[in-house]
């Protein structure tokens, strides 16, 4: 399965200064990040998208299109609490599931469309300056 390098981004549009109680560490910044970003997304037709969920890194989505299903990571890339422009990065993969045999020798759905629409969305947005 081809992982996706993601999108670099760079804005202070997003909460990056104030650790949360409910974080993981502290750097589990970009819960608003994924909620605006699913309201960018969920306006396609098809798509379903669960609501931001916690990681480690940061947040991600859970989106499936008909059968296929993926994962839609945004990472914080500071070292903590920050007050120059925050840089993120924003990525799609294919999720299986819980299907385990579909994740070991399942055909992957396309990324290139999921991925064009991401980059759409903040390239759209003038607060973000997309670094790649």
């Amino acid at each position: 399965m081809p992982k996706d390098a993601g999108i670099v981004v760079e804005t202070d549009m997003f909460e990056h200064r104030e650790v949360k109680p409910h974080f993981i560490n502290p750097c589990c910044f970009g819960e608003d990040f994924a909620a605006w970003l699913k309201g960018r997304l969920s306006a396609e037709d098809g798509l379903e998208l669960s609501e931001p969920i916690q990681e480690d890194y940061g947040w991600g989505l859970h989106m499936t299109q008909g059968p296929d299903r993926y994962w839609i990571a945004i990472s914080y890339a500071g070292e903590g609490p920050q007050e120059e422009p925050a840089q993120w990065v924003v990525s799609a993969d294919p999720d299986p599931g819980p299907n385990l045999i579909r994740g070991l020798f399942g055909k992957w759905p396309a990324l290139g469309p999921l991925r064009t629409r991401i980059r759409e969305a903040l390239v759209g947005e003038p607060a973000i300056r997309v670094l790649e």
